[in-house]
C-alpha cells in the first residue's frame, strides 16, 4: 500500500484527475450492475418459485379432483341400498346368490371401472361372503392378508395405501359399519402412474418432485436433471429443501405432501447469461469514461503543464514567460497574474542591472577623473630616465611596465578595448608581478594573433591573472610553478584562459567562485560583466581538482573590433 501511495503520489496531476473521472464512472457503474443483478436474481427466483407454486397446484388439484371423484365412488357404494341388501341376504342356494351378484353387485362394481381407466379394480370385503365372486366379491378374512390392511385404521373415511417397487399400486379402502360393527370393507385399486401422472408430467427440464404420505414416507420421488443438478438424496425432503428451490403443498383427503424443486444455479445461470450480454455495454462505457476522462483531464491541466514547465524554464535562468490564457478560470487567473509577476520581476532585474553598470561606469570614470594620464606618463618617464641614468635597470624595467599597464588600462575613458590592447596590459601586469616574485613562476603564453582586433571588456584577464597568482601559485610548493594564458577562437565565440598547475581545490568549490561574495575585482566581477554585456551568449567557468591547478575560461561571442 505504501509502494502504491507513493506511485500515486509522483503522478502526474494529469493521469491522477484521469483516474479520478475513472472512479467517479466506473464505481456508480459496478454499484448499478451490482444492485441490478442482485434484483435480477431476486425477481427470477421470485419468478421461479411461482412457476413452480402454480406448477404443484395445478398438478395437485388435479389429482385432488380424481381423489374427491373416488371418494364420491365410495360414499356412492357405501351408501348403496342394492349393495347392502345383497350383502346381507340369506339365499336358499348358491346359485341365488350367484344371480344377485351378477344383476346387482357386478354393474355396480365394473361401471366406474369403465368410465375411468384409472381404476384397476374394486373389490368389496364381506363376512356374508363365503364364496369369492370373481376379484369383485371375497371373504373378509382374505382382505387380512392384503398389505394395506395392516394400514386399515378404526375410522370410516376413505384411506389410502401406495404399493411401491415392481407392483406400484394405490389403494383406496374404506370399512363398511353396521352399527358399530364393521362387517365389510371397500377397496379400490388404482393405476399408480396413471393418478400421479398430473404430478410427474411436471417435472421436466431440470425439475425433480417428490410426494410423502402422512407418515412421511416416500409416496413418490422422480426428477429429470443432467448429472450437474441430480440430488444425491432425490428421497430426502430435508436434503431437497436445503439444496434446492422448491415449493411444497399438501393434498387434502390423502394428507400427502407434495414438494417440486429445480436447482438454484438455473436461475443463478439465467442472470449471468443476461449479466454476459450486458458485458460488452459495460466494457463500451470504461473504454468511453477512459477517453473521456484522458480528454477531460488534459483540457484541463494543460494549462497547468505549460506554466509548470516554463517555471522550470525560469528557474533554469530563462525568464521568458511563454505561456498565455484568455479564460476566466483559476487556472487562467494564475497564468495572468505570473505572467504579470514575471514582467515586473524582469523590469526590476533591468533596473537593478542597469543601475550598476551605470554605477560601474561612474566609478570608472570618477577613478579615471582623479588619475591626470599626462601628469602619470611624465612622472614615470622621468622615473624611468632617472633609473637609467643610475643604472638601476629593474626599476626602469618597473617604470616602463606600470606606464604600458595604465596606458593600456586607461584606454582613453573607454569600456571596450582589443584583444591585442588587453594581452599588452596583462604582459605589463606579468613583468611587474614576475619581478616582485623575484620571478619565481613562469608564464606560458597561447595567442592566436587572428583576434587581435576582436572587441572585448578592458580588464578581463588582470582579475583572472592575480587569483592565479595569490590563490594559486603562491599557495604551491612544487618548484615548476607556471602560469598559462592562451586566447583562442572557434567558429562563433572567442575563449580567453587562465591556467595554473597550483593547489587546486574540490570542483564543487570551485563552482561556488563565481557567485562567492568578495571585495573589489575577482572572478565574480569578471562573470557579472560578461553576463551584462553578452547574456546568456557570453560565460565565465571554473574548472578545478585537488593538487593540480585551476582553469577559468571566458566565453564572448565573436565581435569585429577596430584594425590595429
Amino acid at each position: 500500500m505504501k509502494k502504491l501511495r507513493r506511485i500515486y503520489k509522483n503522478l502526474k496531476f494529469r493521469y491522477k484527475l484521469t483516474l479520478l473521472i475513472l472512479a467517479a464512472g466506473i464505481i456508480p457503474v459496478f454499484i448499478i450492475v451490482a444492485y441490478t443483478q442482485y434484483g435480477m436474481m431476486s425477481v427470477l427466483q421470485d419468478n421461479e418459485l411461482d412457476n413452480l407454486q402454480k406448477s404443484l397446484d395445478q398438478s395437485v388439484e388435479a389429482i385432488e379432483n380424481q381423489e374427491q371423484i373416488y371418494e364420491n365412488l365410495v360414499n356412492y357404494l357405501s351408501y348403496s341400498q342394492d349393495l347392502r341388501t345383497v350383502l346381507s341376504i340369506q339365499a336358499d342356494s348358491d346359485y341365488e346368490t350367484y344371480l344377485k351378484y351378477v344383476n346387482v353387485v357386478d354393474p355396480l362394481l365394473q361401471m366406474p371401472q369403465l368410465y375411468h381407466r384409472e381404476i384397476k379394480g374394486i373389490t368389496l370385503y364381506s363376512e356374508n361372503i363365503t364364496v369369492a365372486h370373481g376379484d369383485m366379491l371375497l371373504p373378509l378374512r382374505q382382505a387380512e392378508e392384503e398389505p394395506w390392511y395392516k394400514e386399515l385404521g378404526d375410522s370410516g373415511l376413505m384411506q389410502w395405501y401406495v404399493a411401491r417397487g415392481s407392483s406400484q399400486e394405490i389403494t383406496a379402502f374404506r370399512k363398511f359399519y353396521n352399527g358399530d360393527e364393521v362387517f365389510a370393507v371397500l377397496a379400490i385399486s388404482l393405476d399408480y402412474t396413471s393418478v400421479l401422472a398430473p404430478f410427474s408430467n411436471q417435472l421436466l427440464d431440470n425439475t425433480g418432485g417428490i410426494v410423502l404420505d402422512e407418515k412421511g414416507e416416500v409416496v413418490y420421488a422422480s426428477y429429470s436433471m443432467g448429472e450437474k443438478f441430480r440430488p444425491e438424496e432425490p428421497e430426502s425432503i430435508d436434503y431437497i429443501m436445503e439444496n434446492y428451490t422448491c415449493s411444497v403443498r399438501d393434498m387434502n383427503g390423502t394428507g400427502w405432501k407434495f414438494c417440486i424443486y429445480r436447482p438454484a444455479e438455473i436461475i443463478t445461470s439465467s442472470a449471468n447469461s443476461i449479466l454476459l450480454r450486458n458485458v460488452p455495454l459495460i466494457v463500451l462505457c470504461v473504454i468511453l469514461l477512459v477517453i473521456v476522462g484522458y480528454i477531460f483531464s488534459k483540457t484541463m491541466v494543460t494549462g497547468l503543464e505549460r506554466l509548470t514547465e516554463n517555471m522550470n524554464q525560469i528557474h533554469l535562468g530563462f525568464r521568458k514567460v511563454t505561456v498565455s490564457s484568455n479564460s476566466n478560470d483559476e487556472v487562467g487567473v494564475l497564468i495572468r497574474s505570473f505572467r504579470r509577476m514575471m514582467d515586473e520581476m524582469n523590469r526590476l532585474i533591468s533596473e537593478v542591472y542597469e543601475s550598476k553598470i551605470k554605477l560601474q561606469n561612474s566609478e570608472m570614470k570618477a577613478l579615471q577623473a582623479q588619475i591626470n594620464p599626462h601628469f602619470l606618463y611624465n612622472s614615470l618617464s622621468i622615473i624611468n630616465w632617472k633609473a637609467i641614468e643610475a643604472g638601476e635597470e629593474d626599476i626602469s624595467k618597473v617604470t616602463l611596465a606600470l606606464s604600458t599597464y595604465y596606458r593600456t588600462s586607461l584606454n582613453r575613458g573607454e569600456t571596450m578595448t582589443t584583444v591585442e590592447n588587453e594581452v599588452n596590459n596583462i604582459r605589463a601586469y606579468l613583468k611587474i608581478q614576475l619581478i616582485m616574485h623575484d620571478n619565481s613562476f613562469k608564464v606560458e603564453e597561447q595567442y592566436d594573433t587572428d583576434t587581435a582586433a576582436m572587441e572585448i571588456p578592458k580588464l578581463i584577464l588582470q582579475p583572472l591573472v592575480e587569483n592565479a597568482i595569490d590563490h594559486g601559485i603562491d599557495m604551491s610548493e612544487q618548484e615548476d610553478r607556471i602560469l598559462k594564458i592562451r586566447i583562442s577562437q572557434d567558429e562563433g565565440n572567442l575563449l580567453l584562459s587562465v591556467s595554473d598547475n597550483g593547489v587546486g581545490m574540490e570542483q564543487e568549490k570551485a563552482d561556488q567562485i563565481i557567485t562567492y561574495q568578495s571585495s573589489g575585482y575577482g572572478v565574480r566581477n569578471v562573470s557579472e560583466r560578461i553576463q551584462v554585456l553578452y547574456g546568456e551568449e557570453g560565460g565565465v567557468s571554473v574548472e578545478s581538482a585537488p593538487d593540480r591547478g585551476t582553469t577559468v575560461t571566458i566565453k564572448i561571442p565573436k565581435k569585429a573590433g577596430k584594425q590595429s
